[in-house]
């Protein structure tokens, strides 16, 4: 389990340092998305991989004596005892197990009980969950929730829209429950936490480019997004406020050549190379 956990986190490390060195600044978001989740999975699978390699040692005997043994006639009481520290450390990890876990059902179930106790809006691929609290815009699934009043006087913009019916057609949700499962099992390893970070964070430059693709204003899109950032935050959701930073901003306007993108994507394989060499 040791080596496991050693090598695993080895793997996520490094290839995590590996994004942000190399591949988030640049615009081929699509192919960040799945190196992120594949960079996670392999770091899974790395520990199970064993590359055998046979050499051939001479042997030479060895001349062992037989060792003696001398019963002295006297009864020797050996105490067995026990150690606590493994039942405990166990116990730790399924009770903060157990905590998480029921931490992510109860917020599975809020969604639930919002998207069954407030009118519904059929909207493209999507289902619009009309809220009458105040709310800025924010994915779950296939459902898009949204102030009322806001919905009623059409003052939602359209590249809002635009920008919430991307994280429902990529189908965002599903990679951050994926590593929230894993959060809930590696809850003492905080790698899981940063890989979450730059997941969310990738899925807003996917549905920016999205918009900015379709509505061809990105000076208004960006003052758009400024203006609707609020503190709100919500868990398992894509909503527009995550990371409303100078990267967002600036990923809008950046490009990236093909040349560039290559030799970036083909740096994976020699690193790929050295985790299978040294860690299996």
């Amino acid at each position: 389990m040791i080596n496991f956990l050693l090598e695993s986190t080895v793997s996520l490390i490094a290839f995590l340092v590996f994004y942000h060195l190399f591949l988030e600044r640049e615009k081929m978001h699509q192919f960040n998305r799945f190196y992120l989740l594949f960079s996670i999975l392999i770091s899974i699978i790395i520990p199970f991989i064993s590359i055998e390699i046979i050499q051939e040692i001479e042997t030479v005997p060895l001349v062992t004596s037989l060792p003696i043994f001398i019963d002295s006639g006297n009864n020797i009481l050996i105490k067995e005892t026990i150690n606590y520290t493994p039942i405990l450390l166990w116990s730790l990890y399924v009770t903060t197990s157990l905590v998480l876990l029921f931490r992510f059902l109860k917020n599975v179930l809020y969604f639930k009980k919002t998207i069954q106790t407030n009118e519904k809006v059929s909207y493209k691929n999507a289902t619009l969950v009309l809220l009458n609290e105040k709310t800025i815009p924010h994915t779950f699934l296939n459902y898009i929730f949204l102030n009322k009043e806001s919905y009623n006087n059409r003052t939602i913009e359209n590249e809002l829209y635009e920008h919430e019916l991307t994280h429902v057609n990529q189908k965002h949700s599903y990679d951050i429950l994926f590593i929230e499962f894993l959060k809930i099992m590696f809850w003492f390893n905080p790698i899981f936490y940063f890989y979450k970070k730059a997941i969310q964070l990738n899925h807003e430059f996917i549905a920016d480019e999205k918009v900015v693709k379709t509505h061809q204003n990105v000076s208004f899109y960006q003052s758009l997004l400024l203006n609707t950032n609020d503190n709100a935050t919500y868990y398992l959701a894509s909503n527009l406020n995550y990371l409303i930073t100078k990267k967002r901003l600036i990923m809008m306007t950046k490009t990236t050549s093909k040349f560039s993108g290559f030799i970036k994507k083909a740096g994976i394989i020699p690193l790929m190379t050295l985790m299978i060499y040294f860690l299996c």
